[in-house]
């Protein structure tokens, strides 16, 4: 497969990027900006996902109606999120669609009215959303656990924000951070598929070249808390979060992050997958994963168990996260292990919807294209020695955990070594 990567720089900031793939079958288009709920005042908790959601309620020319005709229309694949760093417009279609779909989503991050009667409306629709978050314990268990483990920070606080946040919003509030935010510098546009640059930039550069340029908010490194916090609800099950900080996206031990979070319980034969559901079956929902923010990270371990189970799990936790920092680790699981990790990078590579978010990722990142053989090598660099190391690393500080459902602070039993340190 050919694939020819360019860029193009607005002199406002806006950076233009493609990966020209001729002969695929589709076009992948994302409007991207680095700005999420991290930016936000306690006050503006919410503001970030509450302009998403605007961006499809009207513009100047289009009203929310003729917006979802026009992408029912293109038949492709349209959506939207916001996450603590990062908005994003995206969507995929045929190539010969990408002129419409280029016109209407610039149109609707460039010239969406936030009029007031449908910011009221949307308030609405928003505290459902936070509502179906809250009645259910395997998403909610995630805001708890930022909201202890990052504190006052703005990572700390709720994507969605807070029922209360939200009922202060107003048009002008949303304009008024819609325009210092969401500037020419924090602006990239990434394509993918069957298209050309100069194709691209064509349908983009003027348009974009409305923005300012501008330079957004500096953003707060957090000071992690650990120790336990617990959340009583009358639930089914105990669902609980055990977490420690790592190494943020920048920095190069990503790679090994990566793949000591596969190893531990990123898929089906981790280790935390087998020891807890399939050897003791305490749970039928048990992963670890890894997020990673530009400056820090956090790897957490999530299972949902019975209430007289729950000290059984975390000792089985303990003992795994023990015997990778002593590095009793298999030349078979780690070789598996990182083939897994190979094998998902190179079957994402067919999906231009994958290529697009890489593209936008890394140059928010890192400002600069990094290629899949160049991530393969890395994997491929890596070897069992590297991970014991950082597992002493990351657990040289006790851990937080987050505890949600029937149990009382008086009757949690612990294990003692819970808290690991190096």
């Amino acid at each position: 497969m050919e694939v020819r990567f360019k860029k193009s720089t607005l002199p406002n900031g806006v950076r233009i990027l493609s990966e020209e793939i001729p002969g695929f079958p589709t076009v992948s288009f994302g409007i991207w900006v680095n700005v999420g709920s991290r930016d936000e005042t306690p006050e503006e908790n919410g503001l970030t996902h509450f302009i998403e959601h605007m961006f499809f309620k009207g513009t100047e020319t289009r009203s929310a109606q003729d917006i979802a005709k026009e992408m029912d229309r293109l038949g492709g694949y349209a959506n939207a999120f916001t996450s603590r760093e990062n908005t994003c417009l995206h969507a995929k279609v045929l190539p010969e669609d990408l002129p419409a779909l280029v016109d209407l989503l610039s149109d609707i991050f460039l010239h969406s009215r936030f009029a007031p009667e449908d910011v009221e409306r949307e308030k609405q629709i928003i505290r459902q959303e936070i509502n179906m978050v809250e009645d259910s314990p395997e998403e909610f268990i995630h805001d708890l656990f930022s909201q202890f483990l990052w504190g006052e920070n703005p990572l700390g606080r709720p994507v969605l924000g807070t029922k209360e946040t939200i009922s202060r919003f107003d048009a002008e509030k949303i304009r008024d951070y819609f325009e210092r935010l969401y500037v020419g510098s924090r602006v990239v546009i990434a394509a993918a598929g069957d298209l050309t640059h100069e194709q691209l930039l064509s349908l983009t550069g003027e348009r974009f070249s409305s923005l300012p340029a501008g330079s957004g908010r500096p953003r707060k490194s957090p000071s992690p808390a650990s120790g336990v916090r617990i959340y009583r609800k009358d639930l089914e099950q105990v669902h609980f979060i055990l977490g420690v900080p790592t190494p943020g996206a920048r920095s190069p031990a990503r790679y090994t992050a990566l793949l000591f979070n596969t190893l531990l319980g990123g898929n089906m034969s981790s280790r935390l997958f087998q020891e807890i559901r399939e050897r003791h079956g305490l749970a039928y929902a048990v992963y670890s994963y890894l997020s990673l923010y530009e400056d820090v990270g956090v790897l957490g371990i999530y299972a949902a168990v019975e209430k007289e189970d729950l000290r059984e799990t975390l000792e089985i936790i303990v003992r795994e996260i023990g015997s990778l920092m002593a590095g009793e680790i298999h030349a078979d699981e780690f070789a598996a292990a990182r083939d897994h990790l190979k094998s998902a990078l190179f079957l994402s590579s067919d999906n231009p919807d994958s290529r697009m978010t890489r593209l936008a990722r890394n140059e928010i990142l890192y400002n600069r294209y990094i290629s899949y053989e160049e991530t393969l090598d890395k994997l491929k660099a890596l070897t069992a020695e590297d991970l014991p190391p950082f597992a002493r690393q990351i657990f040289r500080q006790p851990a937080a955990l987050v505890v949600l459902g029937p149990v009382e602070e008086d009757d949690l039993e612990l294990p003692e070594d819970l808290f690991l340190k190096s």
